[in-house]
C-alpha cells in the first residue's frame, strides 16, 4: 500500500509544494499577524518579536515545500512510519504536549505573566502551531531528505532544507538568551490588550521596558 500523509493535517502536503509552503507560511506568521492586528490591535513588529517567529517559521515553510517538491506529495517508505498512521499521530501529540509544557514552564517561571500567556497570538502558538507546523515540518522535511534523488540539484535542495531547520533552531537557541515582549498582557472580558502601563514583573516585560533586554539565564 501507498503511504500516505496523516488526514486532515497533511492534505496540504498532497497537493504540491507551493500549497504546502503557503499553508505553513499562513499558520506562523500569516494568522497570528491578523490575530495581533484584530484583536490584540497591534503590529508585529520585528524589534518586538522572536527570531525565531518573525524568520525561522518563514525558512520552516521553505523546507515545507522543498520537501513537498522532492518527494512529489508522498511519503518515502523509509519514513512512512513516522510520518503517516499512529507515528504521525504520536508526533502531533508530542509537539502537542511540548508546547502545552513550554506554556505551563514560561508562566512558572515567570517569562510570562500569565496575561500575556493567555493573549491570542500565545494561545494559537501553543495550541495551533506547535502540533500542526510541527507536523507539517517535520512529515515534509523527513520526507524530502529521504526521497530518491539522482542530481545536484536534488541534493542541494536537501541541503537547503538543513540549513533552513539548522536556521530555525540557531533561532531558539538566540531567543532564549534575547527575550522580547512576544505577547502583550490580555483582558479577554474587554477583548483588548490590558491598559499601560504594564508592570515590569515578567522576563519578557522588563526586556520590552529596557532600552538593552537583559539576556535570558
Amino acid at each position: 500500500m501507498t503511504a500516505s500523509w496523516l488526514p486532515w493535517l497533511g492534505v496540504p502536503l498532497s497537493h504540491g509544494p507551493l500549497v504546502a509552503a503557503v499553508t505553513a507560511f499562513a499558520i506562523s506568521p500569516g494568522i497570528p499577524i491578523l490575530l495581533a492586528r484584530t484583536l490584540e490591535q497591534r503590529w508585529l513588529r520585528p524589534r518586538e518579536q522572536f527570531v525565531a517567529f518573525i524568520y525561522g517559521d518563514p525558512l520552516l515553510a521553505v523546507a515545507i515545500g522543498i520537501g513537498t517538491g522532492i518527494s512529489h506529495g508522498t511519503p518515502p517508505t523509509a519514513v512512512a512510519s513516522l510520518i503517516s498512521g499512529a507515528g504521525a499521530v504520536c508526533v502531533v501529540v508530542t509537539c502537542l504536549v511540548l508546547g502545552l509544557w513550554q506554556w505551563w514552564d514560561e508562566v512558572h517561571s515567570g517569562y510570562f505573566l500569565p496575561a500575556q500567556a493567555s493573549a491570542p497570538t500565545k494561545v494559537w502558538h501553543q495550541l495551533l502551531i506547535y502540533p500542526v507546523l510541527g507536523y507539517l515540518a517535520i512529515a515534509a522535511s523527513m520526507a524530502g531528505v529521504t526521497a530518491a534523488t539522482h542530481t545536484g540539484t536534488g541534493a542541494a535542495a536537501k541541503a537547503l532544507i538543513g540549513v533552513c531547520v539548522l536556521a530555525w533552531l540557531g533561532a531558539l537557541r538566540y531567543d532564549r538568551r534575547h527575550p522580547k515582549l512576544g505577547h502583550p498582557p490580555y483582558d479577554w472580558r474587554r477583548l483588548r490588550p490590558a491598559p499601560h502601563p504594564w508592570p515590569r514583573t515578567s522576563t519578557t516585560l522588563l526586556a520590552a521596558a529596557t532600552p538593552h533586554p537583559p539576556k535570558a539565564d
